[in-house]
């Protein structure tokens, strides 16, 4: 599909300002001005995040309630379990309470939900398990705001509950725990609302032990990148600090993964999204997720080997089901009539629970398009939905409250349940949502490019300055240039994997560029003399040679 190039023009003032306070290139400044650090100070503090620059545990909403509740069960000697998702944030905010009450000495057990026989957050089958089990605590992590019915039950049967979520409340209320932790809240004070789920886990764990935790910080890393949430503010800190950790002295459980899947690269970001957490997750879209949680609280290395060998295997198991949906997926979606559908909304019966949301992300991504993937048993169907630009789904679905049975999520992604009757009047009202907000042009795919470059203005001082923006994820993606008018000085090479490769040149300057996935471009690319380029900036490493070298996002005949 054809993408428009949306290219940014950082306010000079500002840029000039900012490259001569922090003594860097005007190009960086102007990607900072770009991502809308505009004063010395927070260009410095985005530059070089660190834990003091950490937002006061105080500040939480009802952190000092979920504090004393904890402590009372500690003095008392009471029967306490920690209740997570069974996703790589709910998994790695488990690890990291459990962490910390042990270092309390707090006693206690868990309980993961299972994702297809239980589905997401607390239900009644565990209040009826707290309650035989004589629990008189329950944490909720990564999940709980939205459980009124559930939390209500267990407060019926003298069992007190603690929620630290980091999703929506719903219209704005509030389940009837002793504590709500969420900076979501419409009271919260709390000056950074977009903390994944082992963030706020982290904040508690920190609270309860006034203590920064770093040995726990790689753990946070990864279910921060792995939930998908902006790496700003706080999240960049988090990221920042435990891509050192993971990098230096990892937990057993994340060095065996990295060893089974032979990775030797200095960690970053899309390590642990295409390859920690995927692993972390399969376990869970699979099956119980119990072995992915024994891999990241072991202590033994021969057991997290084998542990790791196992989710390994699961994640090829998942990776051959999601195949085989997409597969399918993609001939539904081919018949969807785009002029009256601005959200596509598939659906089948016996599809694979586990990997759903995954099979509506690449839908969206390509088609440009909301995505609602259902899989019916019966005639009760449970979905995933994953949005794109400018529709936030969490709201779309609200305004739809009436045709589905529950749901749940944030901006980017949700999940759902529904009845088989009601699929065309949901299908019906979330597209009448979708032509209300988005227009004709969010459907088509865009590059946000934040410069204009000329090859002249290469060198590896650049790249380094440029790499002082990461980690890079969500909100805070690897910058994007445009150059225009490039003679193209080379046919292209195809090498493995569908690589492009070619040289180009403004005649004083050639550089090779490189396009990944990119072979259907060969032709175009044969036939011009020049072309225009959106590309990222970076170093070949291959054999040591440190070539800089364009990293192909788009390519158009000039």
């Amino acid at each position: 599909m054809q993408k428009i190039w949306k290219l940014r023009t950082p306010d000079k003032a500002l840029q000039n300002i900012l490259a001569h306070e922090l003594n860097i290139s005007p190009v960086t400044a102007g990607l900072l001005v770009n991502r809308n650090i505009t004063t010395p100070d927070a260009a410095r503090n985005f530059l070089k995040p660190s834990l003091s620059q950490m937002h006061d545990t105080n500040l939480l909403p009802d952190i000092d309630k979920a504090a004393w509740r904890i402590q009372k069960a500690l003095k008392n000697k009471e029967k306490v379990l920690i209740f997570s998702d069974y996703d790589a944030d709910g998994l790695t905010a488990l690890a990291v309470l459990k962490a910390a009450f042990n270092m309390l000495g707090l006693k206690h057990e868990h309980y993961l939900p299972h994702r297809l026989k239980e589905g997401y957050g607390l239900n009644l089958n565990f209040v009826k398990y707290a309650h035989q089990a004589g629990i008189n605590l329950v944490v909720t992590l990564d999940c709980g705001i939205s459980n009124f019915k559930e939390i209500e039950e267990l407060k019926r049967l003298g069992i007190d509950t603690v929620v630290v979520d980091h999703h929506q409340p719903q219209d704005g209320k509030l389940p009837c725990a002793v504590a709500v932790v969420d900076p979501k809240r419409q009271d919260s004070k709390y000056p950074y609302s977009e903390l994944a789920g082992v963030g706020l886990s982290y904040k508690l764990a920190c609270h309860l032990l006034n203590d920064v935790l770093e040995d726990q910080l790689d753990l946070v890393s990864i279910g921060t990148v792995a939930d998908v949430v902006p790496l700003l503010d706080e999240n960049r800190i988090i990221v920042k600090e435990g891509l050192k950790k993971l990098n230096s002295s990892p937990h057993i459980g994340i060095k065996a993964i990295l060893d089974v899947a032979g990775v030797k690269k200095e960690l970053t970001t899309e390590h642990i999204g295409y390859i920690i957490g995927p692993r972390l997750n399969a376990c869970g879209r699979i099956d119980s997720s119990e072995q992915a949680l024994s891999l990241l609280i072991c202590s033994l290395e021969s057991e997290a080997q084998e542990l790791a060998k196992q989710l390994h295997a699961k994640n090829l198991q998942r990776q051959r089901i999601e195949s085989e949906i997409i597969e399918e997926a993609l001939q539904l979606a081919q018949n969807t009539d785009f002029s009256k559908n601005r959200v596509i909304v598939l659906h089948k019966d016996n599809w694979h629970k586990g990997v759903l949301g995954i099979v509506a992300s690449k839908i969206a991504d390509r088609f440009y398009r909301p995505t609602v993937v259902i899989s019916w048993e019966n005639e009760l169907g449970k979905g995933s939905a994953r949005s794109s630009a400018n529709f936030h789904l969490f709201e779309g679905l609200l305004k739809c409250a009436e045709h589905l049975q529950g749901f749940g999520g944030h901006k980017h992604a949700a999940g759902l349940s529904i009845l088989r009757n009601d699929i065309d009047g949901f299908r019906e009202s979330i597209n009448k949502v979708a032509f209300e907000t988005l227009s004709a042009q969010d459907l088509i795919p865009a590059l946000n490019v934040d410069l204009e470059l000329k090859l002249a203005d290469f060198d590896l001082d650049l790249v380094a300055q440029i790499n002082m923006l990461a980690p890079f994820g969500q909100d805070n993606p690897k910058p994007l240039f445009a150059s225009y008018g490039l003679e193209v000085r080379s046919k292209p090479l195809l090498q493995k994997k569908d690589t492009l490769k070619f040289w180009v040149s403004c005649g004083k300057f050639t550089y090779p560029a490189v396009g990944f996935r990119m072979g259907e471009y060969a032709d175009l690319v044969s036939s011009s003399k020049a072309v225009d380029l959106v590309y990222r900036l970076s170093i070949d490493t291959w054999q040591g040679n440190n070539q800089l070298q364009l990293e192909i996002e788009d390519i158009k005949p000039s």
